[in-house]
């Protein structure tokens, strides 16, 4: 298994021939520079900072590279002119076995070089500096934990995490008068900490997460207060009604049907002013989907989305600079704060406190901005210990079983970290003869139920310039010049409701490990979204469309697309992305099905309660936002009357 390679610093040598693959994957033409020494040097440090478990397989992935040179052609890579070497390596990407491998490699090294600030013919958007921003009074309510002088604290109710959970539930229990405390491991940023660059907001509102299985899949997790709904696209759409009257079927209640979930759906959507995207701001990415849809004769409509006023002001995953989507940052905790609740960021919650069998609070490690534990004068780790009558874990699909897993908890059922669910989505791009630039547009405000009930979902999905390299499987003078011509890229994508369910265990040096393997079944709906992004896109007026694979495929037209819906795809094949993991601590009737019951209270540990997207019996098949905080809203309902 690529984790367990050991892990051993490149030579001089070998760095040289990774400068030589990086200029052939990006080499310089006339309208961008291309990789060199100090690509390599950043994709280092990008990999060690975020991925340190990746490090071992990135530089034996070089190396296997640098050796195969050798095999194809007598040379060793670094001996190769630069044209030799850009066509060895497009002769590798298109190669059964090769093309995997360095087309993954090609992937990092495009995230990494076209993130540069000093890019000749940077592909990124410059953006202004925001300043002077507003100071409420509520933030006199926050602090971070490496600045809080006590030690201890006193309150009913102690809340892990602050996204979809964490902070709707904590609202709702302050509003009934619980003193609550929030933790949060993250950190607080505001609209003028955002950047906007993609390879910024990776490393510090991102915890980075990749699927060992049969296709890795790219899981980034928020990571800052708001948790994902802080870096989302806004999103919001309520369970379909199949899906909810399979959790009555599962859990035995009426409580979960449609109807009696509505009134919380209501509240949330309220709260979070969920409204049509407004067309204005959309782009032409909109009318193109329009078009594909209504030359196929498939539903289309203008997506639901929690950011009123939203102009398309940036890349949302990178964090809103306006403020504009409702975030629990900004939707759920200012009122909570406001009613008396405390904030404490930068906390990591490492222990629960069991008292009698019964949870009484948490012990958490302060933490720098760095992410570095924060050492006392003693030289031990700085220790903060919340109190309450009731803790509320809310992490997320993947950070709460982690909890749990990692101190042997609420685990009698052995059903913590299992029944994942990912909703595996991929992107398929299009170029067009008009100016497309869709990121100065909403990135994702368009989509189509027509094939819900098959388990697929399509939709809009334009990223930033910068963000589009990764995702056209392409390298060399190829890659380069449809780069060139970004502004005429348009980008759909599909997610699929999957069949399969995950794991999540405990990795090295504690992180996560999540092994996932798509079914047959998965796969034959991934290469069925693809074909059907694909006639989309061609509808549309397409000249060229890139579907989202490890291997490159450039489709014109009808008769293209038939090809491709004819071949084999394998799983291993298929470009993929993640963002809504689910049902990893499921909630259950009886003891033995699950981790919570109808209450959200875990069945082992009273007085602990799990309020996030891993109670969440998944798949929807829908973006799970609105999900997540409609069941919470419920809960703070539960959780109330069991306080009281």
């Amino acid at each position: 298994m690529l984790l367990s390679l050991p892990e051993r610093p490149m030579s001089d040598r070998e760095r040289t021939a990774a400068v030589a693959l990086a200029r052939a994957i990006l080499p310089s033409t006339e309208a961008i520079a291309g990789a060199d020494a100090e690509t390599v040097r950043l994709t280092e440090g990008f990999i060690s900072r975020m991925l340190p478990e990746l490090v071992g397989p990135w530089g034996a992935a070089q190396r296997a590279l640098a050796a195969s040179a050798r095999l194809f052609t007598g040379k060793p890579l670094e001996a190769l002119s630069d044209s030799e070497a850009e066509q060895l390596v497009a002769q590798w990407s298109e190669h059964p076995l090769m093309g995997k491998v360095v087309n993954a490699v090609a992937a990092v090294y495009k995230i990494t070089h076209f993130d540069r600030p000093d890019l000749r013919g940077a592909l990124r958007h410059k953006l202004g500096v925001i300043e002077n921003i507003e100071q409420p009074r509520w933030l006199e309510q926050t602090t971070r934990a490496e600045e809080f002088e006590e030690s201890d604290l006193e309150c009913d109710v102690v809340v892990i995490g602050t996204g979809a959970g964490g902070a709707v539930v904590g609202r709702h229990l302050a509003e009934q008068g619980h003193a609550v405390v929030f933790v949060e491991e993250g950190e607080h940023r505001r609209r003028n900490d955002f950047p906007g660059n993609f390879l910024w907001a990776l490393e510090h509102l991102y915890r980075n997460i990749i699927t060992v299985g049969n296709a890795p899949i790219a899981m980034p997790q928020g990571r800052l207060v708001g948790g994902s709904t802080a870096v989302n696209g806004g999103s919001s759409f309520r369970p379909p009604r199949w899906v909810t009257d399979r959790w009555c079927e599962e859990l035995g209640s009426d409580e979960f049907s449609s109807d009696a979930l509505s009134p919380y759906f209501d509240r949330t959507e309220s709260i979070l002013q969920v409204g049509e995207a407004d067309t204005r701001f959309m782009g032409p990415i909109h009318d193109i989907f329009e078009r594909g849809c209504v030359a196929n004769g498939w539903h289309h409509a203008v997506m639901r989305r929690n950011a009123p006023g939203c102009e398309g002001s940036g890349f949302c995953d990178n964090g809103c600079r306006t403020d504009a989507r409702r975030s629990t940052n900004l939707s759920y905790l200012p009122p909570a704060l406001e009613r008396g609740a405390f904030m404490l960021s930068g906390l990591r919650a490492d222990k629960l406190l069991i008292e009698g069998g019964r949870a009484v609070g948490i012990e958490g490690v302060a933490l720098t901005r760095d992410r570095s534990e924060v050492v006392d004068r003693t030289g031990k780790p700085k220790k903060i210990r919340v109190r309450g009558k009731a803790v509320i874990l809310a992490g997320g699909s993947i950070a709460s079983p982690l909890f749990l897993l990692s101190q042997g908890l609420a685990n009698s059922s052995d059903q913590v970290g299992r029944n994942l669910t990912v909703h595996p989505s991929g992107p398929v791009t299009g170029m067009f003869d008009e100016v497309v630039d869709g990121g100065r547009y909403i990135p994702q405000a368009d989509y189509s139920h027509e094939f819900l009930k098959e388990g697929l979902m399509l939709l809009t999905a334009s990223p930033d310039p910068h963000v589009a390299p990764p995702l056209l499987p392409f390298v060399g003078r190829r890659l380069m010049d449809i780069l060139s011509r970004t502004a005429h890229i348009g980008g759909v994508g599909y997610l699929v409701t999957d069949d399969a369910r995950g794991r999540i265990r405990i990795g090295p040096n504690g992180r996560a490990l999540l092994t996932y393997n798509l079914s047959k079944l998965d796969v034959e709906r991934c290469h069925r979204g693809l074909a059907l992004c694909v006639e989309l896109l061609l509808a549309a007026g397409a000249t060229e469309v890139f579907p989202g694979m490890l291997t490159p495929h450039t489709i014109r037209d009808r008769a293209g697309l038939e090809r491709f819906r004819a071949l084999n795809v394998k799983a291993s094949e298929l470009l993929l992305t993640s963002y809504h993991p689910l049902g990893s601590c499921r909630m259950s009737a009886s003891p033995k099905d699950g981790v919570v019951d109808l209450n959200h209270q875990s069945h082992d540990v009273p007085g602990l309660f799990i309020v996030d997207g891993s109670t969440v019996r998944g798949p929807l098949g829908v973006n799970p936002q609105i999900t997540i905080m409609g069941l919470a809203t419920r809960a703070a309902d539960k959780i109330g009357a069991l306080l009281d």
